[in-house]
C-alpha cells in the first residue's frame, strides 16, 4: 500500500488543491483530492485484467468548481434535500441557504479545500465547518478518512462532531460506470439492492413522507438483480418525478459484512459490493448529466444521460421535516460516525 501526492491545480480563491494517490499491491488506484474530498479516479482492473477507470469526473480543479453534478464529491452539511430550505431544532426554525429553488441541496462541503494527511495507510482529510456556513447551527469538526484495502475496497469513514445541536448527513457522491468513465450509458449495469421500501417524492424530489413497500412487480424492486434499464421507463408516477432512479431506498439491514447493493457489468465483468453503516441508500440513474454547466468530462468524454449511476449511503433525505424518519440531529458531546466501502471484483 502506497500513497503519493501530485499538484492539481489552484482554485478561483487561490488556495492550492492536491491529489492523492492510493495504491494497493494489486495495482488498484484512488486518487483522491483535497477539494472537496472528491474522489477523482478509480482504477480496478476488468476481466482481461486491463485497468480501467470506473468513475466519472474531470481532468481540472476549475471545472470540479463549477459543476452541477458533485461527481466523486464528499457531501454535506446534509446530503440531499431539505423542503423549504427550513426546518424545527429544539423550538425553532432552522432556516438554511436556498440552492435547488427554494429549497436546500447537499451544502457547500464539495466546494472546500481539506488539510490532509497521510496517516499509516489512510488518507485523512479535516475541516471545521464555522457555525451559520449555509445556515446550520453549530461549528462541525470533520474527519475524513480514506483507505483503499488490500481486498480492493475503498473505505470512506465519516466522523463529526458538533459545539451546538445541528443536522449532519454526510456521503460520497462517486458516479460509477463499471464499463469505464467514457463507455457510454451505464443502463445494462446489473443492480441488486437489499431494500424492499423506498420513500416517495414529490415532483421536486422531496420526500412526501409516504413509505411504499415495494412489492416483486414494483420498478423500483431491485431485491432480485436485474439491469437498471429494465424497468427504468415503467409508467410510474414515481419514476416521473425522477426523470427515471433518483430515490432513497431504505435498506433491510445496514451491513459492513454483508454486501447491501451489488452492481455488476457485463462488458468488463467488474463487480462491485457496497458495505455500509448508513440505513439507506439514494440510488440515482444519472437522469440528467448531460446538462452538467460544467461540460466534458475526463479526457474530455462528453457524458451522456445515465452515462453512470449513484449509490449514495445516507440516512433520509428531509428527515429534520420527519419526525418519523431516523432522526441526524447531532449534539454536543456526541460522535456522529459512518463508514461505507465500495469493494470491486470480477463476476463469475
Amino acid at each position: 500500500m502506497s500513497i503519493t501526492s501530485a499538484p492539481f491545480g489552484v482554485t478561483r480563491s487561490g488556495r492550492p488543491v492536491t491529489a492523492y494517490t492510493l495504491t494497493n499491491s494489486h495495482g488498484c488506484k484512488a486518487v483522491v483530492l483535497s477539494f472537496g474530498g472528491t474522489v477523482q479516479s478509480l482504477i480496478v482492473p476488468d476481466r482481461d485484467g486491463h485497468p480501467t477507470d470506473v468513475v466519472l469526473g474531470y481532468d481540472s480543479v476549475e471545472k470540479y468548481e463549477t459543476s452541477s453534478c458533485f461527481y466523486g464529491a464528499f457531501v454535506g452539511r446534509y446530503a440531499n434535500r431539505i423542503c423549504g430550505s427550513r426546518f424545527p431544532l429544539d423550538g425553532r426554525e432552522v432556516r438554511l441557504t436556498p440552492n435547488m429553488r427554494q429549497d436546500h441541496l447537499h451544502g457547500n462541503f464539495s466546494f472546500e479545500v481539506y488539510d490532509a494527511a497521510v496517516e499509516g495507510n489512510s488518507l485523512v482529510l479535516r475541516r471545521t465547518s464555522p457555525d451559520g456556513e449555509d445556515g446550520y447551527p453549530g461549528a462541525v469538526t470533520l474527519t475524513i478518512t480514506y483507505t483503499l484495502t488490500e481486498q480492493d475496497g475503498l473505505v470512506m469513514d465519516y466522523q463529526a462532531t458538533t459545539d451546538r445541536p445541528t443536522v449532519i448527513n454526510l456521503t460520497n457522491h462517486s458516479y460509477f460506470n463499471l464499463s469505464g468513465h467514457a463507455s457510454g450509458t451505464a443502463l445494462d449495469t446489473v443492480l441488486q439492492l437489499n431494500a424492499s421500501r423506498i420513500t416517495e417524492i414529490d415532483g421536486k424530489g422531496i420526500p412526501t413522507g409516504v413509505i411504499r413497500d415495494l412489492s416483486p412487480e414494483d420498478p423500483f424492486n431491485f431485491t432480485v438483480s436485474k439491469p437498471i434499464a429494465r424497468d427504468i421507463e415503467a409508467d410510474d408516477p414515481q419514476l416521473r418525478f425522477g426523470g427515471g432512479y433518483d430515490h432513497n431506498f431504505i435498506l433491510d439491514l445496514p451491513s459492513l459484512e454483508t454486501p447491501v447493493a451489488t452492481a455488476v457489468s457485463p462488458r468488463s465483468g467488474i463487480l462491485m459490493d457496497v458495505y455500509t453503516t448508513q440505513p439507506a441508500v439514494q440510488f440515482y440513474s444519472a437522469n440528467a448529466i448531460q446538462h452538467d454547466q460544467a461540460g466534458h468530462g475526463k479526457e474530455g468524454t462528453a457524458y451522456p444521460r445515465r452515462g453512470g449511476f449513484c449509490l449514495e449511503t445516507q440516512h433520509y433525505p428531509d428527515s429534520p421535516n420527519h419526525p418519523d424518519f431516523p432522526s441526524t440531529e447531532l449534539r454536543p458531546g456526541e460522535v456522529y460516525r459512518q463508514v461505507t466501502e465500495y469493494r470491486f471484483s470480477i463476476s463469475d
